[in-house]
């Protein structure tokens, strides 16, 4: 997995203690106090861009939902609890214009059935719909045609 670096704690800090567990090293080892970002400057700095990421015209949702995750981890390992409510609106924050008629909807959804999972699924459905062709559509309306019947008299 990717080395340490002054960015990735929280997600190499998982790994290693997985890789240390099953070494049985984990009791020994506390670097947590060294590496953790912590403080108020550190808490305001996260918060401030996890509410201000943008997602990029060339990422998918799927990397944009990850990326949001990403932060929230590294929110919640530096002590600062990060309710799903706060991850919709950093996941929707974001988006571009393009997804207003997905977010409206969410404002008229009731909440007992606005979930982190709900939206991330509409989300999911809305790039794709957003990603197809205006002529692909899978009800093609063909143009009318009438039939006329005439009775044979005979």
């Amino acid at each position: 997995f990717t080395r340490l670096n002054d960015t990735n704690y929280a997600e190499w800090a998982l790994r290693m203690e997985a890789v240390l567990i099953r070494a049985g090293l984990w009791s020994t080892i506390d670097i947590q106090s060294v590496h953790r970002a912590a403080g108020f400057a550190t808490s305001l700095a996260l918060r401030r861009k996890f509410l201000t990421m943008k997602k990029t015209k060339t990422q998918t949702m799927q990397a944009w939902i990850a990326d949001v995750q990403g932060l929230a981890f590294r929110l919640e390992q530096a002590g600062i609890d990060v309710a799903d409510q706060d991850k919709i609106l950093a996941l929707t924050m974001g988006l571009s214009p393009s997804y207003d008629a997905v977010i409206i909807n969410f404002d008229a959804t009731p909440s007992d059935q606005l979930s982190l999972t709900h939206v991330i699924a509409r989300l999911l459905n809305e790039e794709v719909r957003q990603a197809k062709p205006d002529g692909d559509d899978d009800s093609k309306d063909e143009p009318d045609e009438a039939m006329a019947v005439t009775r044979g008299r005979g």
